[in-house]
């Protein structure tokens, strides 16, 4: 995918997603729910998607993200809560391993206030660098840097009591970093700068 098409939809995304979570949290608030703290705790299993440009050639995204994340969110209302979040997102490809740690802002609407009821959520910040495993015989390193971070989702909420829901969602994600690349052991690396997508699925706790 060309890189500016992408920020392109990348930001579209983003300016659609919080202009329906900001007008319909508007739409919804009423007196009589009790705000309150809330903690969405996730694990989320996601596959790489489009292609990466290695400096050699362009091969498929073959990345797997394994994440964890916690949030710390106001909650208005039953239906709306917004806040911040952290992570550790560990991409896995070809036997090596290349960590972020995302720090975002999160929004998420819940559209019903029914024991089973259907949600979108939008994440939106930076993902930094922890570390990566190199092997001296491997020529090509995907997510060298750190960079913008975004997700964008739906699933379904369901409540076990009035502080407890199973949050299950599909959702899409964008990481912008690089992939580092050296055609020999002798030469010093260079980076190709690029957007990293992904889709999987989340499971968490709404507590």
């Amino acid at each position: 995918m060309d890189l500016s098409k992408a920020k392109n939809i990348t930001f579209f995304l983003l300016c659609f997603n919080f202009g329906t979570l900001a007008c319909f949290a508007q739409g919804i608030m009423a007196p009589k729910d009790a705000p309150r703290f809330v903690y969405p705790t996730s694990l989320s299993l996601a596959y790489g998607m489009g292609n990466i440009y290695t400096g050699f050639d362009t091969q498929p995204n073959g990345n797997l993200s394994f994440e964890i994340q916690q949030i710390l969110a106001y909650q208005f209302n039953r239906f709306f809560f917004t806040g911040i979040g952290a992570g550790l997102d560990f991409w896995f490809y070809n036997k090596k391993v290349s960590t972020f740690i995302p720090i975002f802002a999160n929004a998420t609407v819940k559209f019903m206030n029914r024991k089973t009821s259907p949600f979108i959520f939008t994440n939106f910040g930076y993902g930094f660098k922890w570390q990566m495993e190199k092997k001296s015989e491997d020529l090509v390193f995907y997510g060298t840097r750190a960079g913008i971070h975004f997700q964008t989702g739906i699933g379904l909420n369901l409540k076990l009591s009035e502080k407890l829901s199973i949050l299950f969602s599909v959702y899409y994600k964008m990481q912008q970093s690089a992939a580092q690349f050296r055609e020999s052991d002798l030469l010093f690396p260079e980076t190709n700068n690029q957007l990293f997508h992904f889709i999987g699925i989340k499971i968490g706790l709404l507590y």
